[in-house]
């Protein structure tokens, strides 16, 4: 049996950028156990490790070499293999050179398909350090940087100029070369306190503690817990709580080896400036983070995150930050003042020479656009928001022509809510100004106001509409104008607010608002491309929560009407396991098998009541005559368990009619009306759910 030891591989660069030290750190680490699972190699967990100047992977108990194999290899039949007299045929021979077998070697196995020739082969396992020295070059070479640089006449390009590789299998240094640079089992330590190279070991722990002391922080958690914990407690000391920044605590993570998170001031002046301003200036700027005081207020300070910090050089730090961060805020509160010297409305002539997208329109046109489409959905939506609803859809998006959104695109709808505020507008048209953006990410807060969620929901369903009609639809992982985004965020209003209206009817007045033009879709192929789409994205979002097959079967019976597809899922959830449903879905599925496959001859209509000879198929038309009047009813009231009871109430007539009954018979009135009445016994529960779809439990 092999031996196991641990394998390290590490890529040193010139800083990498924060966003993707992570991603191709992950993206390193699922390639190098894809190749040791292509190779046949055992190896144990798997971690990544990364720092603005390095990414690096730690695998566990590697094999040192594939285990050898021996493989029976079948060949020609037999009866082509060998002559009558017993020799090797050519077709014999030529089989055993191919697989370099001895001829003498060979022999003759009986399979299912009868006799064939068969030889056994003996496959040496390579060592695993020549395995990896061929892998990993393509597996650093196909690292997904998001843009890549050459520097010197090196002819591998990467994210940043190559500083080092270390690629470790036990003691062993791996023979490989990447960008020039042959690996080795030393890493820099921190560029300014700890410059000198550090010799490190395969061993994760041993690698992790190697690393800092020479002050740097390899690992990513324990590096984002150092930043949190420390910021939170200068926060505290400066007699405040800090401001949650998840999106800047990751950046800062990957923006330093050696955190030593410190104090910053700025002048209270700038207080005047609204908060969201100001944490977005120092934010985006300077990645720093802000703190509020005990009664919420944000407080005059901040928290610096420094990289090369010594106590000699705290205050000269904090100091520096401090100037920019005056300087930022100065803009900031120039671009604030500026802009409130004109009403909000005014902004909106500045629109027409802001192209929304190519083929519909300018940004001008879109709020047009919006204004109709508002105005019609909150007549039939939410009647008594309706005029604050149309007047904020004229203002949502004035504020993009300011010069406080042009510095800051993150703050689009927030400062139109302020400037729409100072301005005398009413507070429910200022705050559904702010809310029309919300939400913004899957997990983000609903417009609070009815105003603001009918102006959410038509900003979504234009732009869902408008640049599908492009053809421009998502594909893969693909989504330029975040479209599935939208399409949650439509959802999860329409459900919160208890919106009724169908799915079809919203995308049609949507539709309806699209200015002519050519199309690459169009009218009732439009209609259902978006409508697909907005099926896909419910599904990826109730099968976090329910079985696939459960949501598949209610999707397919409705999935317009999305305040009751989540109900209606957990009053089938509830029941699915229970010992009587499995023969209810089974008695179902049939009906809908039989239905399915006679097509067109599947009519209801053509059920005659007349013609119906016997005591069950005279049941189960009663029941169904009962269950197509109870099922709407309840289903009317929003009692999915009603109909659910009237549905296992029919079961024995369905039984019984199949004990009972011949269905395809040879007579064509005979079989359509007993068609007929399957037809109309299957429009009765596929109201509720297509119960071919439910896999049994």
């Amino acid at each position: 049996m092999t031996q196991a030891r641990d394998l390290l591989i590490e890529l040193c660069c010139e800083e990498i950028p924060a966003g993707v030290v992570e991603r191709a750190a992950d993206a390193l680490r699922d390639g190098l156990l894809a190749a040791l699972d292509d190779a046949d190699l055992a190896h144990g967990d798997a971690c990544c490790f990364g720092t603005p100047r390095r990414i690096a992977v730690h695998v566990a108990a590697v094999a040192t070499a594939q285990e050898d194999r021996v493989d029976e290899i079948v060949g020609p039949p037999a009866r082509v293999a060998w002559d009558d007299e017993g020799a090797l045929t050519r077709a014999g021979l030529g089989f055993a050179k191919k697989q370099g077998l001895d001829p003498a070697a060979v022999y003759r196995v009986e399979t299912e398909r009868g006799p064939y020739l068969a030889g056994t082969k003996q496959t040496l396992g390579q060592p695993t350090a020549t395995l990896l020295a061929n892998a990993l070059p393509d597996l650093l070479r196909g690292l997904p940087w998001p843009k890549k640089m050459r520097w010197g006449r090196e002819p591998e390009p990467c994210i940043r100029p190559v500083q080092g590789l270390v690629a470790l299998l036990g003691d062993d240094v791996l023979g490989v070369s990447f960008a020039g640079i042959d690996a080795g089992r030393t890493t820099p330590g921190h560029r300014f306190l700890h410059p000198e190279p550090v010799t490190v070991s395969s061993d994760r722990s041993g690698y992790v503690t190697a690393l800092r002391g020479a002050h740097v922080m390899v690992d990513i958690a324990e590096r984002r817990d150092a930043i949190a914990t420390g910021a939170r407690q200068i926060a505290a000391q400066a007699g405040g709580t800090l401001v949650d920044d998840e999106d800047t605590l990751a950046t800062v993570t990957q923006l330093v080896e050696w955190p030593f998170p410190l104090l910053g001031r700025f002048s209270d002046d700038f207080l005047a400036i609204p908060d969201a301003v100001i944490i977005t200036t120092l934010r985006e700027h300077q990645k720093l983070f802000t703190i509020r005081g005990p009664d919420g207020a944000l407080l005059p300070n901040f928290v610096a995150v420094a990289n090369t910090l010594t106590e000699a050089r705290r205050d000269v730090i904090a100091h520096g930050n401090a100037k920019v961060v005056s300087a930022r805020l100065s803009d900031a509160r120039f671009f604030y003042d500026e802009d409130r010297k004109r009403p909000l409305q005014d902004y909106l002539s500045a629109l027409d020479g802001q192209v929304y997208l190519a083929g519909l329109g300018t940004v001008r046109d879109r709020v047009s656009r919006l204004e109709r489409l508002t105005a019609v959905l909150a007549r039939e939506l939410a009647p008594d928001a309706a005029a604050t609803a149309e007047r904020a859809a004229t203002l949502c998006k004035a504020d993009l022509a300011t010069k406080m959104v042009f510095e800051f695109t993150e703050l689009q709808g927030t400062i139109g809510e302020d400037y729409a505020r100072h301005g005398g507008e009413p507070d429910g048209v200022a705050v559904a100004i702010r809310e029309h953006y919300m939400p913004r990410f899957a997990t983000d807060e609903l417009p609070a106001t009815a105003a603001g969620a009918v102006l959410a929901l038509a900003e979504r369903l234009d732009a869902i509409v408008g640049v599908f009609s492009l053809g421009l639809i998502p594909t893969g992982t693909q989504d330029p104008y975040a479209l599935r985004r939208a399409a949650l965020g439509a959802l999860r209003i329409i459900e919160a607010r208890g919106w009724s209206t169908p799915l079809g009817a919203l995308v049609d007045r949507a539709i309806a608002g699209l200015p002519a033009g050519e199309r690459s879709l169009a009218g009732d192929a439009l209609r259902a491309e978006v409508l697909g789409f907005f099926r896909g994205r419910l599904r990826s979002t109730l099968t976090d929560d329910f079985a696939t097959d459960l949501v598949e079967a209610v999707l397919d019976a409705d999935f317009e009407v999305v305040p009751r597809i989540r109900q209606r899922l957990q009053a089938l959830a509830t029941r699915v396991d229970n010992a009587t449903f499995g023969p209810l879905a089974a008695a179902f599925k049939r009906v809908g098998n039989i239905v399915r496959k006679a097509g067109d001859e599947a009519d209801a209509a053509a059920f005659d009541p007349g013609a119906a000879d016997s005591a069950a198929e005279r049941a189960l038309a009663d029941a169904v005559d009962d269950a197509a009047v109870r099922v709407p009813a309840a289903l009317a009231a929003s009692d999915d368990d009603a109909a659910l009871d009237v549905l296992e109430a029919m079961k024995p007539a369905v039984d019984r009619f199949f004990d009972d009954v011949m269905v395809m018979v040879e007579d064509d009135a005979t079989r359509r009306s007993r068609l007929g009445l399957l037809a109309r016994t299957a429009g009765v529960f596929t109201q509720i759910a297509d119960f071919a779809r439910i896999q049994a439990r």
